[in-house]
């Protein structure tokens, strides 16, 4: 029986141990995939730093902007990145102008390693025509319109022909080269004082070229040292994403594509994409119907305007004639009455009033603004424009702008898919290949969050300031909020650079070691006496609960002697008189038990009196 039992007190221990090691391992797995996530965090946000340093430092929103602007004039707006190459970085150095003569500063240009990203003209983009989307397209032509000062500066690229730039820079460009639409821009713009000059024609294709023209262009840019060397065969099966660069028949520049990712460098965003091209319709051609009817309606106001403005004037000229001779009639003039043809009863001067409709043709002004809203999802609400009964409080004109951004939240998330997120994507690439931060590399996906925050930073300031109020100072639910990122979330739905007025998570924590180093010396001798005190005080309240249980356990244990001495007793005193255990039970009767009683009460008072020690009265 008992080897049974202790088996299975084995068993149960193994088992016990089996579920602690499994608890184990689950904790240090869970343990290692929080450290991951925080790596891959702070990784992450060194990415995010890195590109949106590159990014700030190629005057990405200017570019964006512009880009913008032409897909809300021409309906398409075109980023072009990341590029290296087409930026210099101007930099002060120090040169020793002769022995012993003064230090003199120089500016230097030299090329920048960072990647970049700007705009692209769309009169000078040409894709694929039969492709939609810019991601299926086999190449795409981009033309950059150049002087011969610019021509120079595109020599001092890295990989540029430059022989061949001389020999354009000698013959010129081509008479009639300069397209057509630059003298129609000119004629909008009222700049029709000469003839547009002619420029060169760079052309820029980026794209996949077929095996044959692939060996064409390597033999063609292969270098001295590599004459000798026979070219590799070109499998026809493979693609060949490459970046060229020609100019009336003169090959420039021939690259491979940069990006192992094989992506196009150009994103293409549209307000209304077109079903059939990767061009969209800008928002002069959504409105154009209601347009012309606002402009009609404007001018027959003016002219309307115009002509009541007096009365038309009818004379008589057989009754009267003007003293001056001069027929227009102007202020005090006098007029001579022709007695032998003036007809009695009739006037030599008649008017009559032609009838001003300003209030029906602002009308028809009136209606044709508001189908341009609708037709443009632009209402005016969302302009600045307040009409009749807007709210007045700060909440509903927060609720009313939201509802107004409905249409805008559209826009910026098709912005978001269009621009945002294949841009980052190519500069996370970027980094990935040329980078030599290896802090920064990791598996990233890009995430845009305009849509979802631009539009809605005022609710979202409220919201935050709110929960930080409620729940800030707050028992049980402030401890699990994060108060740094609160407050730089805060910040940021106020369009506030946090950065730049908060502390780090570092800066925060120097500040706190710091003040408990110079805290005052006697609070903190108090405070660690309090400590030591606190301790003792726990070490009493362990002793007098040991005593306490030691007490309780001795007490049993004569209980329990003074119970067997008495079983015993009365099984000694059964077996003299011969009589059972249970005859001899209820022959004695209450006297028994009143004398077990008695002997369990003196047992008790005995284990009491050793507890708390004699009394000054002495023992009994």
């Amino acid at each position: 029986m008992q080897a049974g039992q202790q088996d299975a007190a084995i068993a149960a221990q193994q088992k016990a141990n089996t579920a602690q090691q499994e608890v184990n391992a689950a904790q240090a797995a869970a343990d290692d995939l929080h450290d991951r996530l925080n790596e891959a965090k702070r990784r992450s946000d060194l990415m995010l730093e890195e590109i949106d340093d590159q990014l700030v430092t190629c005057g990405f929103q200017s570019e964006a902007r512009d880009a913008i602007s032409d897909a809300v004039k021409l309906g398409v707006g075109i980023i072009k990145g990341p590029v290296l190459g087409d930026r210099s970085k101007q930099q002060w150095a120090q040169r020793m102008a002769a022995e012993g003569g003064p230090i003199a500063y120089v500016l230097e240009q030299t090329e920048s390693e960072a990647p970049s990203a700007h705009r692209v003209d769309p009169w000078s983009f040409f894709p694929d025509p039969d492709i939609r989307r810019v991601d299926d397209m086999d190449g795409i032509y981009e033309r950059h319109l150049m002087n011969k000062g610019q021509l120079r500066k595109l020599a001092q690229r890295p990989g540029m022909d430059q022989d061949a730039i001389r020999d354009l820079l000698r013959a010129g460009p081509d008479s009639g080269a300069t397209p057509a639409y630059m003298a129609d821009l000119n004629d909008l713009t009222g700049q029709t004082d000469g003839d547009v000059r002619d420029a060169f024609q760079v052309w820029e294709y980026t794209g996949a070229i077929e095996a044959e023209d692939m060996e064409v262009l390597v033999a063609a840019f292969q270098t001295d040292e590599e004459d000798g060397a026979e070219p590799e065969e070109i499998d026809s099966l493979s693609e060949h994403i490459v970046r060229v660069f020609f100019c009336q028949g003169r090959t420039l520049s021939f690259a491979l594509h940069p990006l192992d990712s094989g992506e196009p460098i150009y994103s293409v965003f549209t307000i209304r994409p077109d079903e059939s091209t990767v061009f969209g319709f800008g928002v002069p051609y959504i409105m154009r119907h209601p347009q012309s009817i606002l402009n009609g309606a404007f001018r027959m106001m003016m002219d309307n305007s115009g002509l009541s403005t007096g009365p038309q004037i009818v004379i008589n000229k057989d009754q009267v004639t003007p003293e001056d001779g001069n027929w227009t009639i102007t202020a005090r003039k006098i007029w001579l009455r022709n007695s032998a043809t003036a007809q009695p009863g009739v006037s030599p001067f008649e008017t009559f009033n032609i009838p001003s409709n300003q209030a029906e043709l602002a009308n028809i002004i009136n209606i044709a603004g508001e189908v341009i809203d609708e037709v443009t999802a632009m209402p005016s609400i969302a302009q600045g424009e307040q009409g009749v009964g807007i709210t007045k409080t700060a909440q509903g004109m927060a609720l009313l702008m939201n509802s107004a951004n409905v249409s805008f939240r559209r826009i910026v998330k098709n912005y978001d898919d269009d621009i945002t997120v294949p841009l980052i994507r190519r500069f996370y690439h970027w980094n990935m290949q040329f980078s030599a931060k290896d802090e920064i590399k990791g598996d990233y996906a890009v995430k845009a969050r305009g849509s979802g925050v631009l539009l809605v930073r005022e609710m979202q300031a409220q919201n935050l300031l709110m929960i930080a109020q409620l729940f800030g100072d707050h028992p049980v639910y402030g401890p699990m909020l994060k108060h740094a990122e609160l407050l730089r979330s805060i910040f940021r739905a106020h369009m506030i650079a946090a950065d730049e007025i908060t502390l780090t998570d570092r800066e925060y924590k120097q500040l706190m070691a710091d003040q408990q180093s110079q805290t005052d010396p006697a609070a903190e001798a108090n405070a660690k006496a309090a400590e030591i005190a606190e301790q003792e005080l726990e070490l009493r309240k362990a002793e007098m609960a040991q005593k306490a249980e030691l007490s309780d356990r001795e007490w049993d244990a004569r209980m329990r002697i003074a119970e067997l001495n008495y079983d015993g007793a009365m099984e000694k005193a059964a077996a003299g008189l011969n009589m059972k255990r249970e005859e001899l039970d209820a022959k004695i009767g209450i006297a028994g038990t009143d004398g077990a009683r008695k002997e369990r009460a003196l047992a008790a008072e005995i284990a009491m009196t050793d507890r708390t020690g004699v009394s000054s009265g002495g023992s009994v």
